[in-house]
């Protein structure tokens, strides 16, 4: 098992371990062969790692360095969901939803 940037997925990759967000929730289950799309769809939902069968690769320990200092960015679509009752609570959200897409 070897644990890679979500960006380092190749089609045909597969699963090592169940993939959960934050919340626990499963999103894709272990043996689940990956493709481009399911990383794209889980970069998009803060994923930034994934643990995939197989031996690691040259590069793969410097990588997890890196990896390890990343930290988990929860979705604030998730934080937020059903908890956008007021006016008050749109602008909180709408101006987070701005700075994250000004930092990238």
């Amino acid at each position: 098992m070897r644990k890679i940037n979500i960006r380092a997925v190749k089609d045909g990759m597969v699963l090592a371990e169940p993939l959960k967000n934050a919340n626990g929730s499963l999103l894709l289950d272990k043996g689940t062969p990956l493709t481009s799309f399911f990383a794209t769809r889980l970069g998009q939902r803060g994923v930034t790692t994934v643990c995939v069968e197989g031996e690691p690769e040259p590069g793969d320990e410097a990588s997890s360095v890196v990896q390890a200092a990343e930290t988990q960015t929860i979705q604030l679509e998730e934080l937020f969901s059903e908890k956008i009752i007021n006016n008050s609570m749109r602008i909180i959200y709408d101006a987070l939803i701005k700075i994250r897409n000004q930092n990238g």
